[in-house]
């Protein structure tokens, strides 16, 4: 990598050059390396990589202890690195990870594709990624997931099974092809001859995870007030308490925060279904409340859900107390049911953010608008339709909807378009069908929004 170099001014201050380690399988460390190149090229001020690749797990703690008092932050390849380095203790700067996202599969489904003879994608083990996101990935390409096996991350002893859970599916010629994130288990398949490709990430992906340790380590040469971690944590209602709503919630979340953070620069990493932390700088944070007049995101955000959001905010002398005042700040934000943001900064400063002018409408469509009040009045006539009872779900398809609202079916197909588009409606899964047939598309209303 090319050498340090001088730090630049930024917004009237000078940022201090920082030096990130970059750890994993030693060839997903040149690919994290290439893009660390591309990251420093652009970056105002000096920003260094160093590598600290390796071939077998045995040696991940030693490449990181050789670094570690070198590297202001550093960037491991997934959760189960950066959890193993945790809980081992051995974790001394502030750090990220390579996220696990269904966009990674694409890639794999196309090499799968090109070099497995006779393999079927719509038959497949999959390791790692969340339900929600292989769901999400395989209905972009249009590929039915109804036989496509898989197994989330949820901690480093769940990694202790994912071999054994694709062999057992592959000898039951359940599936044609295993995916993997895991080096070690992508071995153990192919030395039992297992067809297995790996996950790779995005170099997007990659990308997004060296821009947020470049912050966090810019925060800790920084110092006080110059790192800042906004916590969104969603208060689903019981409509949303089911595993699968909460996917649904969590991605859509993921989604308007992300075009909401993007304005300031900052990142955005999921931790849960329900909890999201925003990595940003203090001046972004003074931006995004208006000098502390608003709290950040939360009308926006519960206006475009329908759900409570709580939002806590906070700042400290490194990015982990940064991290940690956020998250007691949102616990108090959740405890006042979202109504008010919290901001903490490790001190006796405490301050509690009301939403701005801008998003406190009580009405959750722009009534100015002919389409959304179109979809408000169609959503509205379905609902009363059906009369659902107290917290229950509505749940409807094309045929209900041309039945109540007496249109043809070719119409109601387009009004649950509409409703999809003005954020009334969520499409479910198809539902399998037991007579065979194409699947019927079914969509959940979310009348929580007419409150």
């Amino acid at each position: 990598m090319s050498d340090e170099t001088q730090p630049a001014e930024q917004l009237g201050e000078r940022l201090p050059s920082v030096t990130v380690g970059l750890f994993g399988p030693r060839r997903l460390v040149k690919t994290m390396a290439e893009v660390g190149q591309e990251v420093a090229e652009r970056s105002a001020h000096g920003v260094r990589f160093l590598t600290g690749g390796y071939d077998d797990l045995s040696e991940a703690e030693d490449r990181y202890l050789r670094l570690r008092d070198r590297i202001d932050a550093a960037v491991f390849p997934g959760p189960w690195m950066f959890d193993l380095a945790t809980t081992g203790h051995w974790l001394t700067v502030p750090s990220t990870h390579l996220p696990l996202t269904g966009a990674a599969l694409y890639a794999a489904l196309l090499r799968a594709s090109l070099t497995i003879q006779d393999v079927d994608l719509s038959r497949v083990s999959i390791d790692s990624l969340s339900l929600a996101d292989v769901a999400e990935a395989y209905s972009e390409i249009g590929l039915d997931a109804a036989e496509v096996y898989d197994v989330p991350y949820e901690g480093p002893s769940s990694v202790d099974g994912f071999a054994a859970f694709h062999r057992e599916k592959y000898e039951r010629q359940h599936t044609t092809v295993a995916l993997t994130t895991i080096l070690s288990v992508e071995r153990e398949l192919l030395a039992t001859g297992v067809p297995v490709l790996r996950i790779a990430p995005t170099r997007s992906s990659v990308r997004d995870a060296l821009e947020t340790a470049v912050l966090l380590g810019q925060g800790t040469r920084m110092g006080a007030h110059q790192l800042a971690m906004i916590a969104v944590q969603v208060i689903p209602s019981r409509a949303e308490s089911g595993d699968y709503w909460q996917q649904e919630l969590a991605l859509l979340t993921h989604q308007k925060l992300l075009a909401e953070a993007r304005q300031v620069g900052a990142t955005v990493t999921r931790r849960s279904d329900t909890l999201f932390l925003v990595t940003t700088t203090y001046g972004a944070l003074v931006r995004l409340t208006e000098q502390f007049a608003y709290a950040p995101f939360l009308g926006a955000l519960t206006a475009q859900l329908g759900v409570p959001v709580a939002v806590g905010a906070g700042t400290g002398q490194t990015a982990r107390a940064a991290e940690a005042n956020a998250l007691l700040a949102v616990e108090d934000s959740v405890g006042a049911g979202g109504k008010v943001a919290v901001y903490l900064d490790g001190g006796s400063d405490r301050l509690d953010l009301e939403p701005g002018p801008a998003t406190t409408a009580s009405a959750p469509v722009d009534s100015t608008s002919p389409t959304d009040q179109r979809a408000l009045e169609i959503v509205t006539s379905i609902a009363s339709a059906m009369s659902p009872a107290p917290g229950r779900q509505v749940v409807v398809d094309v045929e209900s909807v041309a039945s109540i609202m007496q249109v043809t079916q070719r119409t109601g197909r387009r009004m649950l378009k509409e409703l999809v588009d003005a954020g009334l409606a969520w499409p479910l899964p198809p539902a399998r069908s037991t007579g065979g047939g194409r699947p019927r598309q079914q969509f959940r209303l979310l009348t929580e929004k007419l409150d």
